[in-house]
């Protein structure tokens, strides 16, 4: 009889289980220190936007991403849909020969590089988690963007303007680089007042209103999952109150956009759900719909407001802006111009590029026909390849961004957070489709050696009973 010495525990025996639950938990472990960065970006993307880096900060977190996927790059795997993903930047790439200006090359070398970074951060969030990386702090990303967006949005309401000078713009600038594209994207500003409606448009975290509403409807579905599977009350209350808040914003900032990303999203649920035989989700959209009608009943200056953006919309300047884009295409249908091309001349455009109303016309100008039609396959694919197991599962919820990003190539520029957002979401989805697929065959038990190996095992043998600690 072996004597354990008072105050010392007798080590455990090594179990095939044991040492499989210690490597998974130093993995998870590993992929957590490697996501770092990609965590720094989000949880950090209301100081960034402060300080005028949030888009160039995309490409450097990127990179130890990327260098600790080729380090380890035997146990990466390239996620299913994201081979279509790089035929549209090989395509992309090769459609850089059509630039024929500077101009043009810088605006191509921002949108690629963004591209690239956020289909780097695709891959390692989908190999992460299927190396234990939370799904939970994956959606927690999200979220923190999704709840201040909103919450800045909310004094733009009543105070406005509300911007100000970056540190980064005012390098920029201090420097001699003034470019009015440069300066929306390194000037802070919580709302974008807009002359036509006379209202305040919230732009809080993004260069435009526009990529406000577009980050808003394509985050709103991951804030309703957040909802219905929050662990605790005061979770789910407090997501539950923001998401209630995010109404007045988002209908204030009269995006119709935002508004269809949101109603294809609930569709989208709605209509599995109640093909499953699940009609209890019709309770949460006529409940968010009673909200959106009181705001609307109650606040009459919002209704005028509202009334207003249906009488007086531009829908014959992006008209004009469409069938140009189109006409470009036919021009150059195989890689395209390389870039959206000036509107000078153009009557009815604003002095608005062809090709910038929308990430589906702005593929469609700058890598042609061809690669308009790759960038919708990878989105499908990926979509498609990220379904929940079931449509009851709330992941539905997150599986509906594949459809907001589809819907949203229309009319918003997609990069970087709505194509980041719709990736993570999708992958967080496919590693719950993993997890929820049915049990296979229990694989046959090894039993370890053991020191009468010459005794034969029975054919059940009870498990050992541990040395008391």
């Amino acid at each position: 009889m072996t004597v354990t010495p008072l105050g010392r525990t007798a080590p455990l025996p090594a179990t095939p289980a044991r040492s499989a639950a210690t490597r998974d938990d130093h993995a998870a472990a590993v992929v957590r220190t490697a996501a770092r960065p990609l965590s720094a970006l989000l949880l950090g993307y209301p100081l960034w936007w402060a300080l005028g880096v949030q888009i160039p900060l995309w490409p450097v977190a990127a990179l130890p991403l990327l260098a600790w996927m080729l380090v380890n790059r035997r146990q990466v795997a390239l996620p299913p849909g994201y081979g279509v993903l790089l035929l549209l930047l090989g395509w992309m790439v090769v459609s850089g020969l059509m630039l024929s200006s500077a101009r043009y090359a810088a605006a191509y070398s921002l949108r690629l590089t963004l591209y690239v970074s956020v289909a780097v951060m695709g891959v390692f969030v989908w190999n992460a988690l299927h190396r234990g990386l939370e799904r939970q702090r994956v959606l927690n990303w999200l979220l923190l963007v999704w709840g201040v967006a909103v919450v800045l949005a909310l004094p733009g309401l009543f105070v406005a303007p509300l911007e100000f000078t970056s540190p980064f713009g005012a390098a920029l600038r201090a420097v001699g680089i003034n470019d009015p594209y440069i300066t929306a994207l390194t000037r802070p500003r919580l709302i974008e007042f807009d002359a036509l409606y006379q209202t305040a448009r919230p732009s809080a975290l993004f260069p435009y209103t526009n990529d406000w509403g577009a980050a808003m409807g394509i985050l709103t579905p991951v804030a309703v999952h957040g909802v219905v599977t929050a662990r605790t009350t005061r979770r789910r209350v407090g997501l539950g109150l923001l998401l209630a808040l995010s109404a007045a914003p988002i209908l204030v900032s009269v995006n119709r956009g935002a508004w269809v990303s949101i109603g294809v999203a609930v569709a989208y649920v709605l209509v599995l759900r109640l093909l499953s035989g699940r009609p209890r989700v019709l309770l949460g959209v006529l409940a968010g719909a009673g909200v959106v009608l009181a705001l609307v009943v109650s606040l009459p200056g919002l209704r005028d407001l509202l009334t207003n953006r249906f009488e007086n919309s531009n829908v014959s300047t992006r008209e004009t802006l469409y069938q140009a884009s189109w006409g470009l295409a036919l021009r150059s249908p195989v890689f395209g111009w390389g870039s959206p091309q000036s509107s000078e001349g153009l009557a009815d455009s604003n002095n608005v590029s062809i090709g910038t109303h929308g990430q589906l016309w702005t593929t469609l100008v700058s890598q042609g026909i061809v690669g308009a039609a790759l960038l919708l396959a990878t989105v499908a694919a990926i979509w498609w390849h990220s379904r929940p197991a079931r449509t009851t599962s709330p992941d539905l919820w997150l599986h509906a961004t594949g459809v907001v990003l589809v819907v949203q190539t229309a009319f918003y520029d997609i990069l970087p957070v709505p194509l980041a957002t719709a990736l993570f979401a999708l992958a967080v989805c496919a590693a719950g489709r993993r997890t929820a697929a049915p049990a296979g065959p229990a694989p046959a038990r090894t039993i370890p050696d053991l020191p009468d190996a010459g005794r034969p095992h029975r054919a059940a043998r009870r498990p050992e009973r541990t040395p008391a600690r």
